[in-house]
């Protein structure tokens, strides 16, 4: 990042009101490589500009934004196990930059520990998952936005705590994450066209959990015919777990779908770059 002074970032924004176009794109060029600093500099001037040199800086403070979002992605990938709560809430960020994570982190540790409350003193596994189902979908309310299923906020984890709706993926990811606090033996099971969470039992055999349908449990032939309703012919390597880096990847995949379906084709574009960061995984 090139670095300036105050009074230098103050000036450089101020060139943005220039009539010639290649001038302007030099301008943005120099402001890109000094990064977020330049933030400030933007809003301020963004108070007192032309109408024409708003859209500019508007479009440049995005740019800004999605660059930090990038490097932040990036070391996100480049561990072999990337965490999936993190990267759950990076992604919030492409939509909502200002997402003050902790607040939701917060709410997941409140919702488990809510469910402790009402556990005996040694728990088994099924028993614990059985009273997150009630709490988190009867308590709570959280089931599938079927009203509105293209709603990009149906992708964000925030929103989805929020509004206590989603898409299948941010709900199993949303269950996950509880999972881990209450030390369920669950993991991501990534069947095409709908998400679900596999459940390990003690002696070793899978049943599913799908939080859309508020946490109705499946068996591999519920899910085998699940999968033959909606077109795709069943294969036995869908039912086996996914890792964090697939289910992130699966996250983008679906939001840029929305945003291909919705008209927001930049968004698209940009959020692909994001999963092709994700998908690369540590550099060699």
């Amino acid at each position: 990042m090139k670095t300036l002074s105050e009074s230098e970032m103050r000036s450089l924004v101020t060139l943005l009101d220039d009539d010639d176009e290649t001038s302007v794109n030099l301008i943005r060029s120099e402001i890109l490589k000094v990064g977020e600093p330049m933030l400030p500099f933007l809003d301020e001037y963004r108070t007192s500009c032309a109408a024409g040199v708003a859209g500019v800086i508007e479009s440049i403070k995005l740019d800004l934004r999605f660059q930090k979002l990038k490097d932040s992605f990036e070391k996100f990938a480049a561990s072999a196990e990337p965490d999936l709560e993190e990267g759950a809430f990076l992604l919030c960020r492409f939509a909502y930059p200002q997402i003050n994570p902790l607040v939701y982190r917060e709410w997941l540790d409140r919702v488990a520990a809510d469910v402790r409350k009402v556990l005996p003193p040694e728990p088994d596994a099924y028993s614990t998952m059985q009273q997150l189902n009630i709490r988190l979908f009867q308590d709570l309310g959280f089931a599938g936005n079927e009203e509105d299923y293209y709603d990009p906020d149906n992708s964000f984890l925030h929103r989805v705590i929020e509004s206590r709706r989603g898409i299948p993926v941010t709900l199993s990811v949303l269950y996950l994450l509880l999972g881990v606090r209450l030390g369920l033996p669950v993991h991501g099971v990534g069947t095409p066209g709908h998400f679900l969470v596999g459940f390990t039992e003690t002696r070793g055999s899978t049943f599913f959990i799908d939080p859309f349908h508020r946490g109705k449990l499946m068996n591999s032939q519920d899910v085998r015919r699940m999968l033959t309703r909606t077109g795709y012919d069943f294969r036995p390597e869908f039912l086996t777990p996914v890792s964090a880096r697939e289910t992130i990847v699966r996250m983008m995949r679906n939001l840029i779908a929305v945003y291909h379906k919705t008209g927001a084709a930049p968004r698209a574009e940009k959020l692909g770059l994001l999963a092709e960061v994700v998908l690369r995984g540590p550099r060699k």
